[in-house]
């Protein structure tokens, strides 16, 4: 699908002087010759710069061997509807044996044939995250015997993909000449869940980090996050400390998202909220509403927030901030009604909302998968919510 182009790549000849040192530091990428996407990205320096080391981690020293990190990343491409995205993976990939036949088996979703067992592992953990944003046992198992950052390298694939699929469909980045896009139409309903089971209660399988036991790189790492990687940090973090590689790579971009975003609180939490919502992540719902209650966004906001942006709950401009997450949720696109939005909170107002429902995707299947409990003395999903969860996500729950 072809969408209407918002936002061009830069003109080389006019960088402002934070576009030409966040272009300096992309190297290859930030140079003229690099593709649309990266330059169209450029109108956008605090964005670009976010993305530049978790790309590196997913594209270059991912644990999963080269194929079946093109093969992800190709899934999801296409269950996010990034013809862009989906011409430029199949392109790298042939050089890693990528045929023809793997594609067609890729956007069918029918892997028996063309792809090995792992492989099919691989892809179908995609498809899991996708429809339920938790990992099957066999999933996390399987997976996990291709090295010791394997699964946090699927879902990291998963959520930087969703995040970039958002990004380039809402721009309208245009495909370069020469390159093959959807060999078929691509169709929605096929990508609409396939009715996989998502759990509400998961086991424990990730515990916290033992601070008395930290390995010198996990201490190396603990010491640069600042006070989440102190011992009073969310069980989360704790679980995350287990795997320093993921947490380095995900640093500018959860830099951006969290502590440096020009969003105003109230702004960022909503929508932080109705991701995490859609997402069926109880623990960062339960985290959040702390933070909101504080802001003084209360339980009938947030009411408003879990039964959709159509809810005569929802007040002012948090109306906006729901439907405009939906829309990259269920859509992968931000709406025309929505894009020019958030312009009031600065040129990257778009895009660090963006970078919130990228990082929330993605931090919800890490607590869904790990199986992350409550904070002791937090709540959860409050009675009320329980009528607003049936269809909360694309897929169908037990």
């Amino acid at each position: 699908m072809h969408y209407p182009t918002r936002v061009r790549p830069v003109d080389f000849g006019s960088l402002s002087e934070r576009q030409e040192a966040v272009r300096i530091k992309m190297g290859p990428y930030g140079e003229e010759g690099a593709c649309a996407m990266m330059r169209t990205f450029l109108n956008y320096p605090e964005f670009a710069r976010s993305i530049g080391r978790i790309g590196t981690r997913v594209t270059l020293t991912s644990d999963l061997p080269k194929r079946m990190a093109v093969l992800a990343s190709l899934r999801t491409a296409w269950l996010c509807g990034c013809e862009y995205l989906w011409a430029h993976i199949r392109e790298e990939g042939v050089a890693a044996g990528v045929t023809d036949a793997d594609v067609r088996a890729i956007a069918a979703g029918d892997y028996g044939n063309a792809l090995n067992s792992i492989e099919r592992h691989v892809v179908e953990a995609i498809d899991e995250l996708h429809e339920t944003h938790y990992l099957s046992e066999e999933k996390w198992y399987r997976i996990g015997l291709l090295g010791s950052n394997a699964v946090m390298d699927a879902m990291t694939t998963y959520g930087f993909f969703v995040t970039l699929s958002a990004a380039v469909n809402s721009m309208g980045v245009r495909l370069e000449d020469g390159l093959t896009g959807w060999d078929v139409p691509w169709d929605p309903s096929v990508t609409a869940g396939t009715g996989r089971t998502a759990p509400r209660q998961v086991p424990k399988r990730v515990f916290e980090a033992d601070y008395a036991l930290l390995s010198p790189r996990q201490i190396e790492q603990t010491n640069r996050m600042g006070r989440r990687g102190k011992p009073t940090t969310s069980k989360l973090q704790k679980a995350m400390i287990n795997y320093p590689e993921f947490l380095k790579a995900m640093a500018p971009f959860g830099k951006r998202a969290i502590d440096d975003t020009c969003l105003p609180p109230r702004v960022w939490q909503i929508a932080a909220m109705r991701t995490v919502w859609l997402c069926d992540s109880e623990y960062l719902w339960s985290q959040h509403r702390k933070a909101c209650l504080a802001l003084g966004v209360t339980d009938d906001d947030l009411a408003g927030v879990a039964e959709g942006p159509r809810s005569a709950s929802l007040k002012d401009f948090d109306r906006v901030v729901v439907g405009t997450v939906d829309d990259m949720y269920h859509r992968n696109r931000v709406s025309d009604e929505h894009w020019t939005a958030f312009d009031r909170f600065g040129p990257e107002g778009v895009t660090d909302l963006m970078l919130v429902y990228g990082l929330y995707v993605l931090q919800s299947c890490l607590a869904r998968t790990f199986g992350t409990t409550l904070e002791e003395n937090s709540i959860g999903y409050l009675p009320e919510l329980e009528r607003f969860r049936d269809g909360q996500q694309r897929g169908s729950r037990a």
